[in-house]
């Protein structure tokens, strides 16, 4: 079968960093799978593919309107018609979806978080199978969009890596270093973050010698949030380092990973700290809440963030040792539950679905409510 994955773009980010696997994977189930952005943005997730051994195609070298977007896709059809057109984030599932109305090929869509937009949620029936790339995502779209049961499948974007560079376990006397990964943009809240650290070394001002926060990404707030670390004067204690290919070595180089995200799907950088062996601090952002067990593999920051940041690094501090078992007991987490096999057998039924449904000629969502 050929597949043509069609994403919105390839900037840094988890949906992103995952078309390298998600293809491979297909391809390793016998199809020709063509990857295809809408945009470039930063294009911090070409690096991935291009490590991975993939090539892909730019409809756009800027941010255009949908008609150009679409006839730039339209083009590229009719050089290399698909079987079927695979969709990946907003933008890239309506160009999929209009390209699939009007040439005729089916559509299926991967949806990554429990946001919509309105276009979105009108043009659900123009695909002809969803796929959540978490439980949570997948309650989403059968709840909230509305789409049947036997329309809706899971494809968790994580797969474990067994031989993944390890965190060096924190003695409880060096520089605790905290790190985390992500675009700089508000949904992200490193704003919030930051304030929550000054609170904490206002409260205990010995600690500023003793902590240090590295935030690996770029974005629309990167100025910003630059100008805050200058306000809150803690250039001694925060680094916003900027995109960088080797996400595995940075994590080597932590203790704990952190994540603020006021909502996440399946976050990818999530599971690769703790794949890694770190503990994870973090918001209890939906799919994030089964994988960070208070005091198990992590701890949650519940409410305010700069109380419950407090909290936590008082806890870290006064019980090292509980926080070192926090990683081992994440990367056992990870490893049973986002196994290679697991990850597999996922995308084996979603094919085998679709090739049934392709076969039988259903017509899926056709009577999903207006």
């Amino acid at each position: 079968m050929k597949i043509h994955y069609l994403v919105t773009s390839l900037k840094t980010g988890g949906a992103e960093f995952a078309i390298a696997d998600i293809v491979k994977t297909l391809q390793s189930l016998g199809h020709d799978v063509s990857v295809i952005a809408c945009e470039p943005r930063d294009m911090g997730a070409a690096i991935r593919l291009s490590e991975a051994g993939l090539s892909y195609a730019l409809l756009s070298h800027r941010r255009r309107l949908l008609p150009v977007i679409l006839a730039s896709y339209l083009k590229q059809i009719s050089k290399n018609r698909p079987d079927v057109i695979w969709t990946s984030l907003s933008w890239g599932n309506r160009v999929g979806q209009w390209a699939g109305r009007l040439t005729g090929i089916p559509v299926i869509s991967f949806k990554h978080s429990t946001s919509v937009h309105r276009y979105t949620y009108r043009m659900r029936s123009m695909s002809k199978l969803w796929i959540g790339d978490s439980q949570t995502v997948v309650q989403f779209l059968r709840n909230k969009m509305h789409i049947p049961a036997d329309q809706v499948m899971t494809w968790p974007l994580f797969q474990s890596n067994p031989a993944a560079l390890q965190a060096q376990k924190w003695d409880g006397r060096s520089v605790l270093q905290l790190g985390s990964i992500g675009r700089l943009h508000e949904i992200k809240k490193y704003s919030g973050l930051l304030d929550a650290v000054s609170f904490f070394l206002l409260s205990h001002p010995e600690m500023k010698s003793r902590i240090h926060l590295t935030i690996l990404g770029d974005g629309p707030e990167r100025a910003a949030l630059e100008k805050k670390v200058r306000q809150l004067n803690l250039e001694s204690v925060v680094t916003l380092r900027g995109l960088s290919a080797n996400v595995g070595q940075f994590l080597s180089g932590l203790h704990a990973y952190i994540q603020t995200s006021r909502y996440e799907g399946m976050s990818l950088a999530v599971h690769e700290a703790m794949n890694a062996g770190l503990p994870v601090i973090s918001t209890p952002a939906r799919e994030i809440r089964d994988a960070v067990q208070e005091g198990r593999t992590g701890y949650v920051l519940h409410g305010d963030m700069k109380p419950a940041f407090n909290r936590i690094m008082e806890h870290i501090f006064a019980q090292p040792d509980e926080f070192c078992l926090c990683g081992q007991q994440a990367q056992s987490y990870i490893l049973q539950k986002f196994s290679h096999e697991q990850y597999q057998l996922a995308a084996t039924k979603i094919i085998d679905k679709l090739c049934t449904r392709l076969n039988t000629g259903a017509s899926p969502l056709s009577k999903l409510p207006a």
